[in-house]
C-alpha cells in the first residue's frame, strides 16, 4: 500500500522542530503491519537526498510525528517511534557527464507511541 499524498516527519530535537515532506511518488511502501508498527520504503532521488540523509541519520530510537493519508484513505497523524532503520545511499556525484542522479533508499521501522 503506499499513500494518496505527500508524508510529512517532523522531529524535535533541543526543543527546536524540523520537518521534513517527501513527495508521494518517492514513497515506495507505507503499511501498517500492526496496529502499532508501520513500515516505510522511500527511494529519493536528486538533489534532494541529503536532506532525507541528513534528517534521519543517526535517528533511531527518536519521535517523530507523522502525517499523511493512506492509500486506503485513512488519514495518519500520530508520534512514533523510530525501532530501526536501513539507508543506502546511490550513486555519488561525480565530474561525468553521464552520470546517474544521487538517491538514496531508506526502511524506516516506527512503533506507534500516541
Amino acid at each position: 500500500m503506499g499513500v494518496s499524498e505527500a508524508v510529512t516527519f517532523i522531529k524535535e530535537t533541543d526543543g527546536i522542530k524540523t520537518d521534513l515532506i517527501i513527495p508521494r511518488e518517492f514513497v515506495k511502501d507505507f503499511h501498517f503491519s500492526t496496529e502499532e508498527h508501520l513500515m516505510i520504503m522511500l527511494r529519493v532521488v536528486g538533489p534532494d537526498t541529503s536532506k532525507v540523509v541528513d534528517f534521519f541519520e543517526s535517528s533511531e530510537e527518536e519521535l517523530f510525528i507523522i502525517n499523511t493519508t493512506a492509500g486506503d484513505g485513512e488519514k495518519v497523524s500520530d508520534e512514533f517511534l523510530l525501532v530501526s532503520m536501513y539507508m543506502d545511499e546511490g550513486p555519488a556525484i561525480t565530474v561525468d557527464i553521464d552520470t546517474e542522479p544521487a538517491m538514496v533508499r531508506v526502511i524506516l521501522d516506527f512503533k506507534r507511541v500516541s
